[in-house]
């Protein structure tokens, strides 16, 4: 079963989110992959595109996202979604460099394992951490660029309202679907 996203946080989402990812968990659970329940009922309660499914098996399929208009070079381009329990390698890399943490548990404790996050070609990524209850946007070497909080979706990052972690005040990214 998947863990409860932002257990015992403060987090906007908070309690409502526990209870969404937690029933969700334990409905798939009880009903197998093969089952009619599929995350894309979910998500398109939350509003995301149509595009959005998931396949047969149960594995979760998202549209790619479009970043573009940021002004932190390099981050602009097309992000593919990936596995939520794979690590981003930028994400082992900053683990490796902050002093050595082992990438798996790090990561496990930030995700849910079932919202996927999404890397560029360059190897850039974008992810949802539940401790914060925010999306972040990440350069390949695992460097925050930008963050922004969730707008009706827990599983597809917001269109807008990214924040740069740099000290830019100009050039927030804008995120389209693929």
């Amino acid at each position: 079963m998947a863990k409860l996203c932002g257990a015992g946080s403060k987090g906007r989402f908070g309690i409502l989110s526990n209870s969404v990812v937690f029933a969700l968990a334990l409905l798939m659970s009880y009903m197998g992959a093969s089952s009619s329940l599929s995350l894309r009922m979910v998500a398109s309660s939350w509003g995301a595109p149509s595009s959005y499914h998931s396949s047969r098996t149960g594995s979760l399929n998202a549209p790619s996202v479009q970043l573009s208009m940021a002004s932190s070079r390099g981050i602009n381009s097309v992000y593919a979604p990936q596995d939520p329990s794979s690590i981003p390698t930028g994400f082992a890399r900053m683990c490796n460099k902050a002093g050595g943490f082992a990438p798996r548990p790090v990561w496990d404790g930030i995700t849910n394992g079932i919202t996927p996050w999404f890397e560029s070609k360059d190897g850039c990524f974008i992810y949802f951490n539940c401790n914060d209850a925010h999306w972040y946007i990440d350069n390949a070497s695992g460097a925050g660029m930008y963050l922004a909080v969730p707008k009706g979706s827990l599983l597809l990052p917001p269109i807008d309202g990214w924040v740069s972690l740099t000290g830019s005040r100009v050039g927030a990214p804008k995120i389209s679907f693929v």
